[in-house]
């Protein structure tokens, strides 16, 4: 019986050695790898476009109960994104699989960074659009609101669907791009690389909280348009620098001519 437990502990003391042993030896030949450092420049980037994504969890609905009141249709505005993505990915993945997967990502981004910008316009610039028919169809019909529409669901209806558009181009062209630059062999280790935005994204959403309480406070005056603006700048980070950088940032891409 001792003989079989320690025979145990010992299998288990030889793979946490032999697995630490291969993990030291990975990211020994991680760390020698120029292409290596640019990925994790093109991924800390990439970041400030998750920070859109995720505050859509996190600050968006905050902001809608406020500025639209309690039981305002906040579920059915973040669904535009789902239904929209689901259409488009596919058909802007067809459409542009030429193209090399870095141009896509700065295409899409630059879009994504602009979809912003529109909740930091003045709401009464939208005050009209929600008076015709595709205003009266999002309000009451897609809705459901009773009464008068505010500015707000038009500016929101346009922003998320922007940028969906822009998340359809770029998104999916992150995970293309780190496994096209891998060395062969490594391609799994690259791609996982690939979620380094979302812990970005997630250091800079901490951000929100101050931003709703300085800008969208519960009671008081509110200017929702600030805080917007300064999301739409953090975005803008993300495709200004990989346009600024590309020459130090961009890698090759397996397959790829399209370099300029």
């Amino acid at each position: 019986m001792l003989y079989a437990t320690g025979a145990f502990w010992e299998r288990i003391w030889l793979t946490i050695r032999d697995t630490t042993l291969d993990t030291v030896r990975l990211f020994k030949r991680l760390l020698s790898q120029s292409g290596f450092y640019r990925l994790l420049a093109f991924l800390l980037l990439i970041g400030f476009l998750k920070l859109i994504f995720l505050q859509m969890d996190y600050v968006f609905p905050k902001f809608g109960i406020r500025e639209l009141g309690n039981g305002a249709p906040i579920g059915h505005l973040s669904n535009i994104n789902y239904i929209l993505i689901i259409i488009l990915v596919p058909i802007i993945g067809a459409l542009t699989q030429k193209y090399s997967a870095y141009r896509m990502v700065v295409v899409g981004g630059a879009i994504c960074a602009a979809s912003v910008f529109v909740m930091a316009m003045p709401t009464p610039w939208f005050q009209r659009s929600t008076q015709g028919f595709i205003g009266q169809w999002i309000g009451h019909g897609y809705l459901g609101v009773q009464g008068s529409i505010h500015p707000y669901y038009m500016m929101i209806a346009i922003y998320i669907s922007i940028f969906s558009i822009g998340e359809a181009f770029y998104s999916p062209r992150v995970y293309e791009y780190a496994a096209a630059i891998a060395p062969k062999g490594q391609e799994a280790s690259y791609g996982a690389l690939s979620y380094i935005p979302f812990l970005i994204g997630k250091l800079l959403v901490g951000s929100g909280g101050w931003l709703l309480a300085a800008f969208c406070p519960a009671h008081g005056p509110r200017h929702s348009g600030r805080m917007w603006l300064i999301f739409a700048l953090a975005a803008s980070v993300a495709p200004i620098g990989l346009l600024v950088f590309r020459r130090y940032i961009r890698v090759p891409e397996a397959g790829r001519q399209d370099i300029d």
